[in-house]
């Protein structure tokens, strides 16, 4: 009788190791508090959780998009949010990532972000090309809203030394710029960001305006698929007035090359078929379009996502 129970639990014991050792988990940098990032990271942590059997996923806080790429690119995260130019930038080696070498793939594009100068709406600073002299928060270091400013300044043909760039994140950013302390900040981040939205609730304010001949100097210098400019509408947050024009990139799901075919199709269903469940954790993910999900830019797709596209008869 005791040889029994001691195989049973033998048994039970080596079954509980194989399920452990059978249970992925994966971690997705998302970005900084008051993005849109972090919400939607999470959404997408909770849809795989809910819709992938033996997988949990883990949210990381990362300075953004910049650091998602990098980190997913040396292997150290397995999801991140990464904008359609970082992902080029990684994946061709060249601009930001020139030289480090990074691998990575894509699964499907997500929601557009958006950069959203911030202002109090009775400041002096109207269009970009005020900013000359201010003292701006660029967001935390290596981050969109750093990668996104510091291209535009090099499109006006500034230096670095013509604007006082300090770094913070957003919700510091907001606060301080509520209390004087900065002259405008710099969100890298879908629509709403909560960090504006928060700002908003006790002063107004305004996003600064990029004119056309600065749109069409930075249309010239970037590659189309990766930069557009559109129109984000008056009274987006209070205060705002008017209607503005301004930097607007697609967000895409970065991965590892080394994943799994299987389990990126597992993930890339999950995800897309339930885009429903995602927009309850951030807005921005109304912009997230399933048709337009296979059109990935600036890296390979993974050969996973592209099965589930295919089979979903998406591309």
């Amino acid at each position: 009788m005791k040889k029994i129970v001691a195989v049973l639990v033998a048994l039970t014991l080596l079954c509980s190791c194989a399920a452990a050792l059978a249970e992925t988990r994966l971690i997705i940098g998302s970005g900084p508090i008051g993005g849109a990032f972090y919400p939607i990271a999470g959404g997408i942590a909770q849809i795989i959780n809910d819709n992938v059997d033996g997988v949990t996923v883990n949210v990381q806080v990362t300075a953004g998009g910049i650091e998602n790429t990098r980190l997913v690119g040396q292997g150290e995260l397995d999801l991140g949010l990464s904008s359609s130019q970082q992902c080029y930038d990684a994946f061709s080696n060249t601009g930001i990532f020139e030289g480090e070498g990074l691998q990575i793939n894509v699964l499907g594009t997500l929601h557009s972000t958006v950069m959203q100068i911030v202002t109090l709406a009775d400041s002096d600073i109207v269009d970009v090309t005020d900013l000359k002299g201010k003292k701006v928060a660029i967001g935390e270091a290596g981050g969109g809203a750093e990668q996104q400013f510091k291209e535009m300044i090099s499109i006006l043909g500034w230096s670095e030394n013509d604007v006082n760039m300090v770094y913070l994140p957003y919700d510091q950013a907001m606060d301080q710029l509520g209390d004087g302390l900065i002259d405008a900040g710099c969100v890298y981040s879908g629509i709403p960001a909560a960090s504006v939205t928060n700002l908003a609730s006790r002063k107004d304010v305004r996003l600064v305006n990029v004119p056309e001949d600065v749109q069409q100097l930075w249309a010239a210098a970037v590659d189309p698929f990766l930069n557009v400019f559109e129109v984000i509408p008056a009274g987006t947050y209070s205060g705002m007035d008017k209607d503005i024009f301004t930097a607007v990139q697609r967000i895409q799901l970065s991965c590892s090359p080394d994943m799994s075919e299987e389990l990126a199709y597992e993930i890339t269903k999950a995800i897309y078929e339930n885009l429903d469940t995602l927009v309850t954790f951030h807005a921005s993910a109304a912009t997230i379009n399933r048709e337009a999900a296979p059109n990935t830019v600036g890296a390979n797709q993974h050969p996973g996502a592209a099965k589930y596209f295919e089979e979903a008869g998406l591309k």
